[in-house]
């Protein structure tokens, strides 16, 4: 009996040496995981954005762009951030879409950024209905404006957790004054026009990214450290 105590002795400490040792291997690959994952939601919206402005005619257009005066049709409350005015308009979101959303997706996780880019959308519009009922509305802006703000909650709940945490705010910081700099400029040469900023949009946005941000983001476990 000895001796086979013995044996399960050295048999149970083979067993822990091993995986202690597979331990390291186990944690790396998940750093890896995390480190790899793909921002699939951005890609999917930015590509179906580019391919409706590639394929869209007038009849597709006055389906999906948001009118006040059709508000029965409630999809067009959120289809209009499908739709953009010109190339330079589409190129303007995406890159500002994918700029500010990819390291919130890859940390926060698809569907919750997703919840806050249709939010922002679903909030520009009602926005917009609201306080500017004869102004039809298309472009992403609401949802880049979501996701903007977003960074607030986000940073909030996981300030100690996150990587680059000063360099982030740095840059939400230079994105909005060169945003606010640019809308005051506008309104004071051309007056708003051409194009016409649905600032109440904007806003209504901004807002919804704010709350729906403090909503659903989550708070990560005191020994997560994103990379």
């Amino acid at each position: 009996m000895q001796h086979i105590d013995s044996k399960q002795d050295t048999k149970d400490a083979r067993l822990l040496l091993s995986w202690e040792s597979q331990a390291p291997l186990r944690k790396i690959s998940q750093q890896q995981r995390r480190r790899w994952r793909v921002p699939w939601f951005l890609l999917q919206m930015s590509f179906l954005q580019i391919a409706l402005h590639l394929i869209v005619n007038a009849c597709m257009q006055r389906r999906l762009i948001f009118k006040p005066e059709l508000g029965h049709e409630y999809w067009r409350f959120v289809t209009y951030m499908l739709l953009h005015a010109d190339v330079w308009h589409l190129g303007i979101n995406i890159c500002l879409q994918c700029f500010i959303g990819v390291c919130l997706e890859l940390e926060q996780g698809h569907w919750r950024v997703g919840v806050v880019y249709v939010t922002g959308g679903l909030c520009g519009s009602l926005a917009n209905a609201w306080l500017l009922p004869e102004l039809s509305l298309l472009g992403a802006s609401a949802g880049v404006y979501a996701m903007l703000c977003s960074h607030v909650p986000h940073l909030v709940l996981n300030f100690s957790k996150l990587s680059h945490r000063i360099w982030r705010i740095a840059v939400l910081l230079i994105l909005l004054v060169s945003n606010v700099a640019y809308t005051v400029f506008h309104f004071c040469l051309n007056h708003n026009r051409n194009p016409r900023i649905s600032l109440e949009a904007h806003l209504g946005g901004g807002l919804g990214g704010l709350l729906s941000g403090f909503l659903i983001y989550r708070r990560f476990p005191s020994e997560t450290r994103n990379l």
